[in-house]
């Protein structure tokens, strides 16, 4: 897509803190914050979870660089996708009624192997070693009764959003290749907006020399606004897959 506006009314500032007044503004939000980086920190993801606790509106469109993803064990990115389980009550039903009949049959073979060891010490003919014949049998049902039970799929899994995001992929290939989500754009309560050099990160918002705008102006917040819904639904740019990176998070045990 791409955005052209002029004449906006603004407040410029460059220098350190540049997120100083951003992050005021975000943590003073009444109803949404939508944010457009393609970097995060952990602390400031945990700034957007705090939000949503607090019942705001949050809308995140981001690239797969989230700096916990890798190697902290505690990702916050856990926290943005949730793991759902549903129950198969059929499997559950199948694997009740197996489990039902490897108890009878183990009960079933420990009294036919007490009654051989009697017998067999009475009788103690060597022909009567047939008799261990349906102990055997029980043995292997019950083996196999077991293999199915721990086997037998009951759990499936699906993965949901904490608040609404997109994760763009940082290395694109064929006809999207070089296209990287680089914008910083920030929009609070659909009235404030800021753009400008910043991602959402400590070093950004604090530490760097960094460049920023803010404009409470009508017309280019609503254009500003425009542009991150083109993005959040309708961008065609290879996106992360929920559905896979929950699968790359969780454990998913089949029972």
């Amino acid at each position: 897509m791409g955005m052209n506006y002029n004449g906006a009314v603004c407040d410029l500032y460059i220098g350190k803190e540049a997120g100083k007044m951003l992050l005021s503004d975000i943590r003073s939000a009444k109803c949404s914050v939508t944010i457009v980086s393609p970097y995060l920190s952990p602390f400031l993801i945990s700034e957007l979870i705090d939000l949503r606790k607090r019942d705001i509106d949050i809308v995140l469109v981001t690239a797969d660089n989230i700096e916990d993803y890798k190697d902290e064990y505690e990702k916050n990115i856990r926290k943005l996708i949730i793991q759902n389980r549903e129950v198969d009550s059929i499997a559950v039903a199948k694997r009740e009624r197996w489990y039902r009949l490897a108890k009878v049959l183990t009960a079933v073979a420990i009294a036919l192997f007490v009654l051989w060891g009697v017998v067999a010490y009475i009788v103690l003919t060597p022909m009567f070693a047939l008799a261990l014949l349906p102990v055997t049998v029980c043995v292997v049902v019950i083996a196999i009764l077991k293999h199915k039970i721990s086997s037998t799929r009951i759990y499936t899994y699906w993965y949901s959003q904490l608040f609404p995001f997109r994760v763009y992929i940082s290395q694109s290939s064929g006809r999207f290749l070089g296209t990287f989500i680089h914008s910083k754009i920030y929009l609070i309560d659909n009235e404030i907006a800021y753009m400008g050099s910043l991602n959402f990160t400590t070093s950004g918002t604090k530490y760097n020399y960094e460049t920023r705008i803010r404009t409470v102006d009508k017309s280019a917040v609503a254009a500003i606004s425009k542009e991150i819904n083109w993005l959040m639904h309708q961008s065609q740019l290879p996106q992360k897959d929920i559905q896979q990176w929950g699968r790359q998070l969780y454990h998913e045990p089949i029972n």
